[in-house]
């Protein structure tokens, strides 16, 4: 009996057909889990509007409340969702791969690899679906922290820093528990045991690593580059500029370093400011700032008290250790006056001895 293209069974033993992979057929197939996807991408990027609507531009900031805590949540859970989703979609494509026709065969030094007639729609469709999926799980882990209110701050450290960690520990000491209680005759006797005790050996390894060898970690209290001060603009004045102040940023310092120190900012004219980005709202911190933990400060001056004979600005950064007054590093920077109320980083000025 001939079959036509658009029979899926047998018509004489009622088996199923294996079925050539289409992108076409696969979208309308698991469209529901497409859906789920759109849906819960959609509603994490709008409750923030949403808040600005009901709270205000700045309700993101409020350090004493706790509406941003629970935004952190919903992104962090909202991201674990999506990709429970998209590892389901990741399984079903190559689900039926094995029933489909071999259409050539790639002899390799281990044996072969085999290309099915799917293949290159699965190809197409995982080149589109696979940095759709690290995209979004990065955009969203990496703006947890950019939130800036004091518990969401809070819950996104301990996250990335400590919660994603352990569970991928745990997951490299459990799958070699696995293969150690295969390949070792005597933790066969004892399975579960062994591979407990090979997830917990591996998790305090890990751990205790950096610690046990900081110079192979970077752990070490000594700073690693020559810690600079890095202007965002080489021309600045309020009075003509639409920034609100010349941003300045610490350079050749890692994350690490930065979280281990304290560092205050000084200056011997003008003041700094702290500017967020998602509401543009200006917070006057002084001159000095005292054991400040951010990379970014604002610096300007106030049009009003312009000095009669304008001296170069001197910008100090000062660094000390958590605990203890000991200065570990300093870094300087100097604004030279272009025009009576215009000033430009001049990298190459050497002050009067």
């Amino acid at each position: 009996m001939e079959l036509s293209s658009s029979d899926t069974e047998c018509p004489s033993c009622k088996k199923r057909l294996p079925k050539t992979f289409t992108i076409m057929d696969f979208l309308w197939e698991n469209f529901r889990l497409f859906t789920l996807i759109g849906v819960t991408g959609t509603m994490i990027s709008l409750i923030p509007m949403m808040g600005s609507r009901i709270l205000g531009e700045s309700w993101i900031t409020h350090s004493d409340q706790y509406l941003p805590l629970l935004l952190s949540i919903i992104i962090f859970f909202g991201t674990i969702f999506l990709t429970i989703c998209f590892l389901m979609i990741f399984n079903l494509i190559f689900r039926g791969r094995a029933d489909e026709a071999v259409r050539s065969r790639i002899a390799v030094r281990s044996g072969s690899l085999t290309w099915h007639d799917g293949d290159s729609q699965r190809f197409v469709l995982l080149f589109c679906l696979v940095p759709m999926w690290c995209g979004l799980t990065l955009f969203f882990i990496l703006m947890m922290p950019l939130i800036t209110n004091n518990y969401s701050w809070m819950f996104a450290i301990v996250t990335v820093l400590t919660c994603i960690p352990l569970a991928l520990y745990s997951f490299l000491g459990w799958k070699l528990g696995k293969t150690a209680t295969k390949l070792i005759p005597g933790l066969r006797k004892f399975p579960r045991l062994s591979v407990t005790a090979s997830t917990v050996l591996v998790i305090v390894v890990l751990l205790l690593a950096p610690f046990a060898l900081p110079a192979y970690f970077g752990n070490t209290d000594t700073f690693s580059g020559d810690v600079r001060i890095r202007a965002d603009t080489q021309y600045f004045s309020p009075h003509i500029s639409s920034a609100k102040g010349l941003q300045l940023s610490i350079t050749n310092l890692s994350n690490r370093e930065l979280l281990a120190s304290r560092h205050t900012w000084s200056a011997d004219y003008g003041y700094f400011i702290h500017i967020i980005p998602s509401t543009g709202d200006v917070t006057i911190l002084g001159n000095p700032v005292i054991e400040t933990s951010d990379r970014d400060i604002y610096w300007t001056f106030s049009q009003n008290n312009l000095m009669q004979h304008k001296e170069p600005v001197k910008i100090d950064l000062q660094f000390y250790p958590l605990h203890g007054s000991e200065r570990l590093i300093n870094s300087s920077l100097y604004l030279t006056w272009y025009t009576d109320d215009i000033v430009y980083v001049n990298d190459s000025f050497e002050p009067r001895k």
